[in-house]
């Protein structure tokens, strides 16, 4: 049986949703092995990452002297927890591409801090954590990110 256009557009979206998914899983993942922390779910990753926290321990895991810890605002999330977003997590998100700078990663990768903060691109965003785990993999620094398209299953 033939699927009509209406389907096929459907499957593509479904598909494009899927990816996007694994890519999530993939960055949590790593995050995860590098930081030995855990990170919410996929679907909840994106909130998670936008007060900058993670991203910051990230920065200082792989740039210690570019973001020493004590610079990290809010790091065990208790205000943000309590209060949500301040504009101060957005220093989190500056220490973490200060970080990538560092580290040399090709600013082409950088998202903006608004990218993050606001939401405007998350999917940049995670394309950059996936350009930072293969630099950092190559150097010798960090372990390798893995592919799992078509190994995971997301329900909701």
């Amino acid at each position: 049986e033939r699927l009509t256009a209406e389907q096929m557009d459907e499957q593509r979206i479904q598909n494009v949703a899927y990816q996007y998914l694994c890519r999530l899983e993939e960055a949590k993942r790593w995050m995860e092995a590098c930081l030995g922390e855990e990170l919410p779910a996929p679907t909840e990753l994106e909130e998670a990452l936008r007060n900058g926290v993670v991203l910051a321990k990230l920065g200082h895991r792989f740039a210690p002297n570019a973001v020493p810890l004590k610079k990290i605002y809010d790091p065990e999330q208790l205000r943000y927890q309590a209060v949500g977003l301040q504009f101060r997590h957005t220093d989190n998100i500056n220490h973490w591409r200060i970080a990538m700078t560092t580290l040399g990663l090709p600013t082409i990768f950088h998202p903006e801090t608004t990218d993050v903060y606001d939401k405007k691109n998350m999917p940049r965003a995670v394309y950059c954590i996936h350009a930072l785990s293969l630099y950092l993999y190559r150097r010798g620094l960090a372990p390798q990110i893995h592919d799992l398209y078509g190994k995971v299953k997301f329900t909701g």
